[in-house]
């Protein structure tokens, strides 16, 4: 049975959606987030939502921007999933203050790119900072 291609505007919207989540609640907390130990669980819950959207994310539309390490990205899901007591929450905060600014910047381009019906609806109801 062939792929749905819909799927990959699933997993897109699903990252750039991840991405502002984090965003917006970074955004509330200032440079002091790491300091929360709710915050930072809650906030790596989405990386490993971005972890996992990109693993289902089509070779295609992977290939489309090779710029985004999406190995690394699946990899870092993998980590703070089996191996959560050893996670360097400095790592976690260089990707969140790092990775993920440019991740939702390409993330949503191929959004708008290849679904702009699907980018069209999120972007209006998704609040942005």
């Amino acid at each position: 049975m062939p792929r749905d291609p819909r799927r990959d505007s699933l997993y897109l919207t699903d990252i750039v959606s991840a991405c502002r989540t984090v965003r917006r609640w970074i955004g509330s907390y200032g440079v002091e987030w790491s300091d929360d130990e709710i915050l930072q669980n809650a906030v790596l819950r989405q990386l490993m939502v971005i972890g996992e959207a990109s693993a289902c994310l089509s070779e295609d539309v992977r290939a489309t921007v090779p710029v985004i390490p999406w190995r690394e990205i699946r990899g870092f899901r993998n980590q703070a999933v089996r191996a959560y007591f050893s996670l360097d929450w400095a790592i976690v905060q260089e990707v969140v203050d790092v990775n993920l600014p440019d991740l939702e910047r390409h993330a949503l381009t191929m959004l708008m790119a290849r679904y702009p019906d699907v980018a069209a609806e999120f972007e209006s109801r998704e609040p942005r900072l």
